[in-house]
């Protein structure tokens, strides 16, 4: 008998030992029909949630409310079938580490039944696959870039045309403005001496007093609207352009941030009536990719934009050196709806997004922060729900 009871304990002792590799942890649900009445976590969980067993059996709800609230419909759901004796397959989710940080772990419910079918309780095994996880998005943030790489090749050789197309009737604009301009400059004296005489006349189905004025604002409107359309086709044509990746340029972030503005303009026109920019300080250039950084301060704009309730609300973005830590900060800040602080911690990760039902990706501030990163910098986002939100890209000076 004492060696059955030895052979039973070595036994279990054994099966505890092969779990710890098979699994992080594993917690037990007793059911009595077809609902909960107990449930145990093994010590493993502390590794993986943060949380003892102790505080699971304190805490009925604890589990579940630390699921990420976008994953909750599918594990409730996962754990309503196997207390009604259905099979259940694996389930990937989200749950927040008792430190606020984010963790994958993979499910794995195996049920239990007594001698009449019925289900007596389950296991779950929790695999902790944040690791994996982090790879693969990582992985398919390197393949988006891939294919973002390929497209704008194409888009480059596409926007080259179409530039090339525009340019060539808006320069012919430009130089007859300018002819025009000029014709106007020495007509002027002629119509004066004219208008002396014999006193005010009609031209341009207006009295020659109020035309003046308007025939010159008109002049004036054509150049600078051609010159706004040379502006916006070089800025498409330098951002579109072909980018092999590398981070040895000399970048002038002013230039950047002019480029970004020009390409975004027409949504900060519809977004905003109070759109504000400021360079602080003669800014020295960086090291880095100019293409690049644009797409950050594009992406960054984007969002502030569509974060605003309505166009009273304003944008505003800086330039300036911190001279102490020798580096650029562009700051970037609005007015808008802000963030949660349960999302400003999660911002960063992959495939994390408040607007996945209008299409967001979650990869935005993720490539972007990627990015700045790249560059030997840091991209910091603080937000107060309600009050608006700021952006800093903060960057290293070239050293000379």
């Amino acid at each position: 008998m004492l060696n059955k009871i030895r052979s039973l304990e070595y036994t279990e002792e054994r099966y505890n030992r092969l779990l710890q590799y098979l699994t992080d942890y594993i917690y037990t649900v007793k059911i009595e029909d077809g609902k909960a009445i107990e449930t145990y976590h093994s010590p493993g969980c502390v590794t993986v949630t943060g949380y003892t067993s102790e505080n699971y059996a304190r805490d009925k709800e604890l589990w579940y409310r630390m699921v990420f609230d976008e994953d909750k419909p599918k594990v409730l759901e996962q754990a309503q079938k196997a207390r009604a004796g259905e099979d259940v397959s694996p389930l990937e989710h989200r749950i927040v580490h008792r430190d606020g940080t984010f963790r994958w772990v993979k499910n794995s419910i195996v049920l239990f039944r007594d001698e009449s079918g019925n289900v007596k309780s389950y296991d779950g095994l929790i695999n902790d696959i944040t690791a994996v996880k982090r790879a693969e998005g990582l992985a398919f943030i390197k393949q988006k870039q891939l294919i973002q790489a390929d497209k704008m090749a194409s888009l480059g050789i596409l926007v080259s045309g179409i530039a090339h197309e525009i340019n060539n009737p808006n320069n012919f604009i430009l130089l007859n403005a300018e002819l025009f301009s000029n014709v106007w400059k020495d007509v002027q004296p002629i119509l004066k001496e004219y208008y002396d005489t014999h006193g005010d006349f009609v031209l341009a189905g207006m009295p020659f007093t109020k035309s003046n004025e308007k025939i010159q604002k008109s002049l004036k409107g054509i150049s600078d609207g051609a010159m706004r359309i040379q502006k916006i086709t070089r800025s498409l044509t330098n951002y579109a352009s072909n980018d092999p990746g590398e981070l040895n340029q000399t970048v002038d972030l002013k230039k950047v941030v002019d480029g970004a503005i020009t390409i975004a303009g027409s949504l900060i026109k519809n977004s905003t009536n109070n759109f504000w920019i400021s360079f602080k300080d003669k800014l020295p250039n960086i090291t880095g990719n100019k293409q690049q950084l644009e797409q950050v301060i594009i992406n960054l704009i984007n969002n502030s934009c569509q974060s605003l309730r309505n166009k009273n609300e304003s944008i505003e973005i800086s330039l300036s050196i911190d001279q102490v830590n020798q580096v650029v900060v562009i700051e970037l800040s609005d007015e808008g709806v802000g963030i949660d602080n349960e999302h400003l911690k999660h911002i960063f990760d992959p495939f994390f997004t408040t607007k996945r039902n209008v299409g967001g990706t979650g990869l935005g501030l993720s490539i972007s922060y990627n990015i700045v990163k790249n560059h030997g910098g840091d991209l910091i986002i603080s937000s107060v729900k309600g009050e608006g939100t700021t952006s800093k890209i903060i960057l290293p000076i070239k050293k000379n």
